[in-house]
């Protein structure tokens, strides 16, 4: 994938997100959000900050529901629980075995 072109996407859609006051747009974008944050904090940690901006501006705007606020921020605790996960699988194999003796 061209992660270059993915994060110009998204920057666009971060800058349209004032203009979405349909609650069905702002559900279909939550549901893309849910595909991508996975994928995103795996191989493309770039674009994690613009996901994280577009769920801060989602979660700010005042057409969204409470419900909708819930999901952000239950896909907010996803991209931090992602990244401790990834963080300990690395120190993980980064810990010196002790020397056999």
């Amino acid at each position: 994938m061209n992660w270059s072109a993915f994060a110009a996407l998204l920057q666009t859609l971060l800058s349209l997100i004032p203009m979405i006051t349909s609650s069905a747009k702002i559900n279909e974008i939550i549901a893309q959000l849910i595909n991508i944050i996975p994928v995103a904090v795996q191989e493309a940690q770039d674009v994690v900050p613009l996901i994280r901006n577009i769920i801060a501006a989602l979660s700010n705007s005042s057409s969204v529901t409470p419900d909708q606020v819930a999901a952000l921020k239950a896909l907010d605790a996803q991209i931090d629980a992602s990244y401790d996960a990834a963080l300990a699988a690395y120190m993980a194999a980064r810990t010196p075995q002790p020397a056999a003796q």
